[in-house]
């Protein structure tokens, strides 16, 4: 087996560290963690639809992969409560009278993972750098 083989065998079952940050809103913290390639890119194609880009959808639903692993977006309750047919939809729903707390989630996402490549071609370049 090559050496490279073995490398990446070994990295499967290596736990990952994420990279999260804490943000304040109306006194609570919000954990927010580093988006990774495959969470970039699960939103990408949530935001794409008949070769239009949602930017909007892009934002909910980057807010919602840097959260999940803290936040009960997918809830029952909370879905039900906020009237959301996903926990996609529920972000814009949840803070549709705090701007300023979707607009500071949003920032955590994208100063975590301004560094993370988003489509295959900028992977590509960056594991050729």
């Amino acid at each position: 087996m090559s050496n490279l083989l073995q490398k990446y065998l070994a990295k499967a079952n290596e736990a990952v560290e994420h990279v999260t940050t804490s943000v304040i809103i109306e006194g609570d913290e919000w954990s927010v963690r580093k988006l990774n390639l495959l969470d970039s890119r699960a939103c990408l194609k949530m935001a794409e639809k008949d070769g239009d880009f949602d930017a909007l959808k892009y934002s909910d639903a980057r807010i919602v992969k840097a959260t999940e692993h803290a936040f009960p977006w997918n809830d029952k309750e909370l879905l039900k409560a906020y009237k959301a047919k996903d926990k996609y939809d529920l972000p814009a729903r949840l803070f549709k009278n705090n701007p300023e707390g979707y607009k500071a989630l949003l920032g955590a996402v994208e100063e975590l993972s301004k560094d993370t490549p988003e489509t295959e071609e900028e992977a590509i370049d960056e594991l050729k750098n």
